[in-house]
């Protein structure tokens, strides 16, 4: 891959202010362009927007960072932008979180993971005043995002299509790129006794001794329906107490009102809620667990799925919007709005024979081709696109 005709002048900034919250979700997507989108176009300068935390991104030379003051998770983050970035010389900016940075002169490529502000934003506000003009705020960064971006990439075809039906005038401007996954995410090999050790090792240290647990990973918005997870966890394994449930949250959340829930349902001596989990924790989480259960209401992708495929976990979750498209044929499915589905699922994929063995070889092999380096390259042909003008080569789905 090579930077074809964009000018060897170009600078293009990526919004990756919230890359080191946590290794998965929107973090996990800065963190891979931020990897792999230098060593594809050697010739172009990336300025990497960051806040005062970082992760480690491997050193190379036609890469700067720049600390951008401020909360990249206020509802004021986008507007404020350019009055705190030095924008003089960017000839493209990416905005990853799905919202439009007003004021930015450049071309903005914006990633529009779903619009839930839009169609559900009760499922995303916070409580009270703060709340709602958060949500006012989001709505309109989302739908700016629609209306002036020189092009929208999603990731999921159920994403471009609530889009499509919202505003079709903008199809032409939509590009699908699939999240993809870091090879950090993979399977044990057969025999690796030091790797099993280490799994292990982390375990013990994140939960407790040869702990047998069932793994969420995500925040704790109300679409991800974690609350039905723990009633449905409590249900299910009622009579197998040695049976724990681990959370893996981004950091600053608290899980205070996860652990009311396990409270009222009587499991909170058996709920984990872990933060500020490194990547390779992450990993070996999944690679411990007996099964991931994600009984989202909605979802632009589910990245969380396809890294815990990845990594030979057996998944159980919803077949609703993105997180289907990934997880058919792969993944036990559920009706997430019925926790005695969901309590069920969990049963048959822990207790029935040869049930999580036939997901895993299943989900090891739908994920093969979700990785980030391919996830890179569709991104970069975006770049190209709109800094050449030239026609995409990336179809919108049929």
């Amino acid at each position: 891959m090579t930077n074809g005709t964009v000018s060897q002048g170009a600078m293009i900034c990526i919004e990756c202010r919230t890359a080191c919250a946590y290794p998965s979700g929107l973090p996990g997507y800065q963190r891979s362009l931020a990897r792999h989108l230098p060593r594809l176009a050697p010739n172009v300068h990336f300025q990497l927007l960051r806040d005062r935390s970082w992760f480690d991104v491997p050193p190379h030379p036609n890469v700067h960072e720049v600390v951008v003051p401020g909360d990249a998770q206020s509802p004021l983050a986008p507007a404020l932008l350019s009055r705190v970035l030095d924008a003089r010389g960017v000839t493209l900016l990416h905005a990853t979180a799905g919202y439009y940075p007003s004021g930015i002169v450049a071309p903005v490529v914006t990633t529009v993971h779903d619009v839930l502000w839009i169609t559900d934003p009760e499922w995303l506000r916070p409580r009270g005043i703060g709340g709602r003009l958060t949500a006012i705020a989001c709505r309109r960064y989302v739908s700016e995002a629609l209306s002036l971006s020189a092009r929208i990439i999603v990731p999921s075809e159920a994403t471009f299509r609530a889009i499509e039906e919202r505003a079709p005038d903008v199809r032409d401007r939509l590009r699908l790129v699939r999240h993809g996954v870091e090879g950090d995410f993979a399977p044990l090999e057969a025999g690796d006794r030091a790797a099993e050790e280490r799994v292990q090792q982390t375990i013990a240290r994140l939960v407790r001794p040869s702990a047998r647990y069932v793994l969420e990973v995500g925040r704790s918005a109300l679409y991800r329906n974690q609350g039905g997870l723990v009633r449905a966890f409590a249900s299910a394994f009622a009579s197998e107490r040695s049976i724990q449930l681990v959370f893996v949250q981004p950091t600053g959340e608290t899980g205070r009102e996860l652990m009311r829930v396990a409270r009222r349902a009587g499991v909170e001596d058996r709920t984990h809620v872990l933060t500020g989990v490194p990547l390779a924790d992450l990993a070996d989480l999944y690679r411990g667990a007996l099964c991931l259960c994600h009984p989202t209401l909605h979802e632009g992708f589910a990245t969380v799925v396809a890294e815990a495929m990845r990594c030979g976990c057996p998944v159980i979750t919803s077949g609703r919007a993105g997180v289907g498209e990934i997880g058919e044929g792969a993944t036990q499915l559920i009706n997430p709005e019925n926790e005695d589905d969901i309590a069920a699922a969990m049963r048959r994929v822990v207790t029935e024979p040869g049930v999580a063995e036939r997901l895993r070889a299943r989900g090891l092999n739908k994920a093969r081709d979700l990785s980030a380096h391919r996830m890179a390259e569709e991104t970069w042909q975006v770049y190209q696109e709109v800094l050449s003008k030239r026609p995409s080569i990336l179809p919108p789905p049929r």
